[in-house]
This record gives structure tokens, sequence and C-alpha cells, in this order.
């Protein structure tokens, strides 16, 4: 289809009237070349996203809990034992460690703090002390407290929302299509089937995906779709940080304009999402982060990833205040 600065207006109008844009459509904008026409698509989704949502950017820091001991082969990740990597390797750390950091996270202005844990599915012992580490968080901090724990079942949801888990992280990373290019010691379908148990037991949800990892924008477009039938409350985005050693290590690096357009059409199909910009953004976007976030992001990972290092917090903070949201 061809699109036109009214073509945008007119997709725009429609969702805040609460109507859809159609996968068609989402593939045109994304088809998008003209530099004024994106700066028309990122400013109409940074309307979408002030009219659903707050002014108030979500901040969530989080904490690589058990590292570099995880069995499954996903292409882009530094912590598959399956993989040379230079990633520190440990068992779960001792709850005054992960307290401590979720503490100083609060002092930095995290409003949500995630405990992050490399592998499938956690032990009995190690889900067990993870109950007792999400009570005591919730006992010593105003912080929402989260968690990306690997796999799980209707009964351990259940034991996390009781404990007092806000929201949990299980990203599709792709789509349907693309995901066995990526992993192949599990389905995609086993990602499905841990935010149906989510949805079902009630419990928030976080789950967005990768850029920049060979996917076409097709594929990028079906993640979202994808997604869109969970309605999740937080839609991470990250941009491959190619690691060394892993099988994506000389992935070519992303356009920016990709990225930018890309999370603009998030915010048209996932409109009331908190968008969050993710691991990778400041090498990706660099100082074009701004533009995602005047452009249907409304969020941020601060603190440091996974594996990686971050922008330090007060340059996030500041970041935020230049584009307009409260912190």
């Amino acid at each position: 289809m061809i699109i036109t600065q009214s073509t945008i207006s007119e997709l725009k109008d429609r969702v805040l009237k609460g109507g859809e844009i159609t996968f068609e459509e989402a593939l045109g904008l994304l088809e998008i070349q003209d530099s004024e026409l994106l700066d028309i698509l990122r400013n109409a989704a940074h309307e979408i996203t002030l009219a659903f949502n707050s002014n108030k950017a979500g901040l969530c820091s989080l904490i690589n809990a058990k590292s570099y001991l995880c069995g499954e082969d996903c292409g882009f990740c530094a912590q598959s034992v399956r993989f040379e990597t230079s990633v520190a390797r440990y068992e779960l750390l001792e709850p005054e460690i992960i307290i401590g950091a979720a503490k100083k996270a609060e002092r930095q202005g995290a409003q949500n703090f995630c405990l992050v844990t490399s592998g499938g599915a956690l032990s009995d012992d190690e889900f067990n002390r993870i109950l007792v580490i999400v009570k005591q968080l919730k006992k010593e901090t105003k912080l929402g407290i989260d968690g990306s724990l690997g796999f799980l079942t209707p009964e351990r949801v259940v034991q996390l929302k009781e404990a007092g888990l806000r929201r949990f992280n299980s990203n599709l990373q792709s789509s349907r299509e693309f995901y066995p290019e990526i992993v192949s010691t599990h389905s995609y379908d086993k990602r499905i089937e841990t935010l149906e148990y989510l949805r079902e037991e009630g419990l928030e949800m976080c789950s967005g995906g990768i850029l920049g990892m060979g996917e076409s924008r097709e594929d990028r477009v079906k993640m979202a779709f994808e997604l869109k039938r969970f309605s999740p409350e937080c839609l991470p985005i990250n941009v491959l940080n190619p690691r060394p050693g892993t099988p994506l290590e000389h992935a070519p690096k992303i356009e920016n304009n990709e990225i930018l357009k890309t999370i603009a059409v998030y915010r048209f199909i996932l409109p009331k999402s908190n968008i969050k910009l993710a691991g990778g953004r400041e090498i990706s976007l660099g100082s074009e982060q701004n533009k995602a976030l005047q452009g249907g992001a409304n969020g941020l990972i601060v603190g440091g990833y996974l594996t990686t290092a971050a922008n330090p917090v007060h340059e996030d903070l500041e970041l935020l205040r230049r584009t307009g949201y409260e912190v």
C-alpha cells in the first residue's frame, strides 16, 4: 500500500478512537523510506502514547540473579553454556545481594525491579528461594517486583502471584516463522504457553523481542500481532548487541531508521503497552534514543543489563526529562 501523510493521520485517528490497524497497514508503515514521512509517523506514535499512557516514563532495573547456566541455544544469548563467552558463571545469588541491588535501584529512581535467572525451569529449591526473596523485597522496598525465571507451570504462576510478584517477563523474541533460525532447543509454542498461563492466572505480562537478528520487517510485525492478543502491560524492545562467542556475533547492524520505524509501528499496534527501550539501545541508537522516546517508546531499562553495561542512571533520567517525560 502507498503511505501518505493523510494515511498516517487516518490510521492514528482510528487508533485514538479505539480502533485497530491491520497487518497489511502496519507492514505498509514499516516500508516508509521518506524522512519527512518518518517524522510524521513518529509524531503520530507519540500522540497515541500520550493519549493512552501518562507522561511518566516506566523505569525498570534488573539483576542477573543466576548467570551463564542455561542449556538452551538461543543464538543471541551470551549465557548459553553451549557457547564460549566471557560471561561470569554463578548459581542463584544470596538474598542479601539481590535485596541490596534492589534498594540501590530504588534510590536511583527505578520503579520496578526484575529478578532474572538464566536457564529453563528453576529447580524446586531455587524456585522456593525466589519466593522468599520476592516476599522480602515486598516488605523492604516500595518497588514493583518482577521476574524472568524461565519456563513456568500454572501452579508456579499462582505461587509467584501470591508471593507478591507484580509482572513476569517472557519474550517472544521474534515471529513464529523466524524463531527456529535462532533457537532449536525449545519451540515457539513453549513461549506462547507461558504467556497463556500468565493471562489465565491474572499475573501482569512483560513480553517483547529483539530487533536486528536477521529477521524481516514482516517478522517484526508478526511478533507484534502475536503479542496483541495478550495485550502485554510491558513491551520491551531490545536491539541486538552482538556478543562475542555467540552465533550472532557477526550479525550486521540494523539501521537506526529501521529501529525507529518499528517502535512507532508497535505503538499503533499496541497503543496501551509500556514500550520500553531495553538492551542494546545505547549501542544502536546512541544520540537518537530521544527520537524513540518521542516516537512510541515510553520507558527504559536502567542501571545495566544481564551481561552488558548501560548509561549511568542520571543520564537516562536527564534524557527522559529532555524528551518531556516526568521522572
